[in-house]
């Protein structure tokens, strides 16, 4: 359509251009071999060009007025019917979009305003062809009159259309429709009769019929998963702007503690693997965005199901499914059902969040809930002797820690920046828990978290520091119940040069520290508490397709009173990580990881006897792209743990208490539209 527009425009706007002799199906004195054969024969379709009574086009000869004339009119006449046709699809799908939306192919509307934003788009270079167009028509305004046109009627028609272009350019659907698909599976295996292990303490090789019997492969040890997200977004600019997340899938763990992708994570290797949960839909967010203001103080809220974070150790959400790539699972947001209100403050700015954390889904699983979040750490991570109960896992400790629920919650975050190149950020949160829980060995009630604390960052390129500290409040009600050993400090500084870049840190993490964050992980412990070291790490591009990392972590415990039955500072913790990325081309790329995680524990009177059990994973990872909305990625990751005969980190069940052999097979296709 714009193709043609455009070489009638050409042909008018060159009014005394000589053109050679050509070819036959188009005029019969036109060869087919000219370079404008093409653009005729088109024009001639259109009714732009008609040529002589003889059916000739006859090319060398000049162009009179009048022939001219009738060449502006053509054209006129042909554009007044594109936009006219636009606008009305443009009326069309707007009344398909407003009356039935709950019940249209909505890839197929889809499609069409793809295709109609397409054709609208193309009309941008137009308005200087149709003010063109004007003055060719005030040229030859005595020609075009001898026609019968109304000459008057047509310039204003032009002067319209341009109007009407402007408009269409900025014309777009009241809902734009993206989101992602996302289809992964998990199989598991063991080898040397044992069960393997995953990085979030999950048995491999466990077949759905019995737990306690000999490993099985990928064959009865495998789960498929799908889940759709369909984000529908409102496209005015100006007033309330609205965004909602429907989600579809079997990814929800099933279980009243289940949530986010495959539920919980294990503590043992006598339970599940990863098991499809029932069909689930859902709303991950929804949100209404607005400014306004309350006396003379401006603005912005968002308000509905929304999401917010702060800083690893303040206030973010851990990434709980680290074998399936999802932004809305990554981004580190909590969400609830409330509003973040932000307000300016000079350079400065507040928001203050709060509501229901306790959202669940809608569907059949019992009102699991999406995306619980539970605190905390308070004694040490190794707390009982028997094998399996004090294994230090998952997000939240094992055994000792509270696992309290968070119901509802009140947050401020403050953000400063004190120069161009360096910003502070405060925050204090209230977090509390509708059921009240007791600590075991003090019979103390508690139900709320006070979080609190801040951190610097300062950019000085090619160098990077941060650091912070943050303090976590056990509460009953305004009472405090604990407030020793319970923060965590940290600093870090990082050096980026153009091809490679080295970074060095330190922190604390005292025993009772609880926050909702995601501070790091020591093979299957997530979040550990009760250690103090160091970390450094780097990277460097070999080649233009080769680029190698490496990171290491060296802690020990703390001694404190909190945790005189588990690290002291006679126990050490190393970790080391290598990475290798190999991009074999355009849309090929090879990685090879591997993690080694060892303890160097000392013994501990009634709780176990020292040793130095460690943990190993091997990673192969291939990633192919499609496009850029399709990928496929594979992961074969291959476990190696080994107790070394320190109880706690034996397990209850299984072929072997102290080994865990096997590995994890992962394959994900995700299209984004």
């Amino acid at each position: 359509m714009n193709r043609t527009l455009k070489y009638a425009l050409g042909v008018v706007l060159t009014t005394a251009l000589v053109i050679p002799a050509f070819a036959q199906d188009n005029f019969p004195d036109t060869p087919d071999n000219h370079w404008a054969y093409q653009a005729l024969l088109d024009m001639k379709k259109d009714g732009l060009l008609v040529g002589y009574p003889d059916g000739l086009f006859r090319g060398p000869r000049p162009a009179s007025r009048y022939e001219l004339a009738v060449a502006v009119h053509a054209t006129y006449e042909k554009l007044k019917g594109i936009t006219e046709g636009l606008d009305s699809q443009i009326k069309n799908l707007s009344a398909s979009l407003d009356g039935k939306a709950d019940k249209a192919d909505l890839q197929s509307l889809r499609d069409a305003l793809a295709a109609l934003q397409n054709d609208v788009g193309g009309m941008k270079a137009w308005n200087d062809d149709i003010g063109n167009l004007k003055k060719l028509t005030d040229t030859f305004e005595k020609e075009i009159a001898s026609l019968g046109v109304d000459v008057e009627a047509m310039k204003k028609d032009l002067g319209d259309l341009k109007d009407r272009v402007t408009a269409l350019e900025k014309k777009k659907p009241a809902i734009d429709i993206h989101g992602t698909m996302d289809v992964l599976g998990l199989g598991g295996y063991g080898t040397s009769s044992r069960y393997g292990i995953t990085v979030d303490g999950r048995p491999t090789g466990v077949g759905r019929d019995s737990y306690a019997g000999d490993p099985v492969g990928i064959n009865r040890d495998l789960s498929i998963f799908h889940e759709g997200a369909f984000t529908l977004s409102t496209t005015n600019e100006t007033g309330p702007k609205a965004e909602a997340t429907i989600v579809i899938g079997n990814m929800i763990g099933n279980g009243s503690s289940a949530g986010a992708p495959f539920g919980t994570q294990a503590n043992t290797l006598s339970g599940k693997n990863f098991l499809e949960g029932d069909e689930s839909v859902y709303l991950q967010d929804f949100v209404v965005t607005f400014d306004t203001s309350v006396l003379g103080q401006n603005f912005n809220a968002e308000v509905g199901r929304v999401g917010y974070k702060i800083s690893p150790y303040l206030f973010q959400r851990p990434d709980t499914n680290p074998y399936f790539a999802n932004d809305r699972w990554d981004n580190g947001k909590w969400m609830f059902d409330g509003a973040i209100l932000g307000f300016k403050l000079g350079p400065a700015k507040l928001n203050v969040f709060g509501g229901r954390t306790s959202t669940s889904d809608t569907a059949s699983t019992g009102g699991d809930a999406i995306q619980p979040l539970t605190v905390g750490q308070y004694g040490s991570a190794f707390t009982l002797a028997d094998a399996g109960g004090a294994r230090p896992w998952g997000l939240d400790g094992g055994a000792g820690a509270l696992n309290m629920t968070i119901d509802q919650m009140l947050g401020l975050h403050l953000n400063v920046p004190i120069t161009d190149k360096a910003e502070l950020n405060l925050a204090y949160l209230w977090l509390d828990s509708d059921t009240v829980g007791v600590l075991s060995a003090t019979s103390t009630p508690y139900n709320r978290l006070a979080v609190y604390g801040g951190d610097l960052k300062v950019k000085l390129n090619p160098i990077d520091i941060d650091g912070g500290y943050a303090q976590s409040d056990l509460m009953y009600n305004d009472h405090s119940v604990v407030t020793t050993d319970n923060y965590a400090w940290w600093g870090n500084a990082a050096y980026k040069a153009q091809k490679w870049g080295l970074n060095a840190g330190y922190k604390e993490v005292h025993t009772n520290f609880a926050a909702p964050g995601d501070w790091g992980r020591i093979g299957t412990w997530w979040n550990p508490t009760g250690i103090m070291g160091w970390t450094a790490g780097g990277n460097i591009d070999l080649t233009d397709a080769l680029n190698l990392k490496a990171s290491g972590e060296w802690y020990t415990g703390i001694n404190e009173a909190s945790n005189t039955d588990g690290l002291t500072s006679g126990d050490k913790i190393y970790r080391y990580c290598v990475d290798l990325g190999y991009k074999l081309n355009t849309s090929w790329n090879l990685s090879l990881g591997w993690e080694y995680d060892q303890y160097n524990l000392q013994t501990v009177t009634d709780v176990f006897t020292g040793g130095k059990p460690q943990e190993q994973w091997y990673n192969i990872g291939l990633n192919y792209g499609f496009s850029s909305n399709a990928k496929l990625s594979v992961l074969w990751q291959i476990s190696d743990y080994d107790a070394k005969g320190v109880v706690p980190f034996e397990f209850t069940s299984g072929p072997s208490a102290d080994r865990a052999t096997g590995g994890l097979i992962t394959t994900q296709l995700t299209v984004k539209f």
